[in-house]
């Protein structure tokens, strides 16, 4: 039997609290891709080699690596457990989101891919949100046959096709696109993202986490900033993981 806790928070969910007033916002983090020895990506690219959620801030410690690893073989482990955790957690989140005043969010892939769509059916007063790479999840939500408490970001990589791209942003959809724009917070160093991107209007992703219609709009392209060396920058932009923001 597993204890720990599922729905946590960090750095990035962290700036969606401060920067709007009125929202509770938190996620749940597994290990990325197969390094629990279980797929949670489907349709990872090169993005599994340099993933933000697993070589950069408090991820790099072996608590918060360990914690991520246990939840996600908890899940594969013990399912209905997991399930009834979860959904425990997330009445906790309601309710705490109503006392406060607050309206609640929930991104159930922080590190993951999966699809959480039943899950999230029972919760409709929690607003959902995620990125994606799986297109047959794009295409339900294109479709309206995706829950409307649910919103997703596509992924933009090196396998994702202009067709598919243009489609969900003209159905209101919006597109994260990691651009090779510098970006250094220590040194006080943050490059301008591009103002648009396949002349879609592109938006600061960075400034906080809450990829949902509510903050970003519809149709936009949410534009990010490749976090990593400049080796790790190098080869992402070879395998076309990192598009050129000039």
């Amino acid at each position: 039997m597993y204890s720990l806790s599922l729905l946590t928070t960090n750095s990035k969910l962290d700036k969606s609290n401060k920067r709007f007033q009125n929202v509770l916002n938190v996620g749940l983090a597994m290990a990325p891709h197969n390094r629990s020895g279980h797929n949670v990506c489907p349709a990872a690219g090169y993005c599994s080699a340099v993933c933000l959620a697993w070589f950069s801030g408090r991820t790099v410690t072996s608590t918060v690596r360990n914690a991520m690893l246990k939840r996600t073989q908890w899940l594969f482990s013990e399912p209905v457990s997991f399930h009834k955790a979860l959904d425990r957690e997330l009445l906790l989140l309601e309710r705490r989101a109503d006392r406060q005043g607050k309206t609640a969010y929930c991104r159930l892939n922080v590190a993951s891919d999966l699809d959480w769509s039943r899950t999230v059916e029972r919760f409709p007063r929690i607003r959902f949100y995620d990125y994606t790479k799986v297109r047959s999840r794009v295409q339900k939500a294109i479709d309206g046959r995706w829950p409307s408490n649910y919103s997703l970001t596509l992924s933009y990589n090196e396998k994702l096709d202009q067709n598919t791209m243009r489609a969900a942003l003209w159905a209101g959809l919006n597109v994260s696109v990691v651009f090779d724009t510098e970006y250094c917070p220590q040194a006080k160093r943050i490059g301008k993202l591009p103002r648009s991107f396949q002349r879609f209007p592109v938006i600061d992703g960075d400034t906080h986490d809450l990829r949902h219609p509510d903050s970003d709009g519809r149709g936009r392209i949410i534009g990010l900033r490749f976090k990593g060396s400049r080796r790790l920058l190098e080869q992402a932009i070879k395998r076309r993981f990192v598009v050129s923001a000039s």
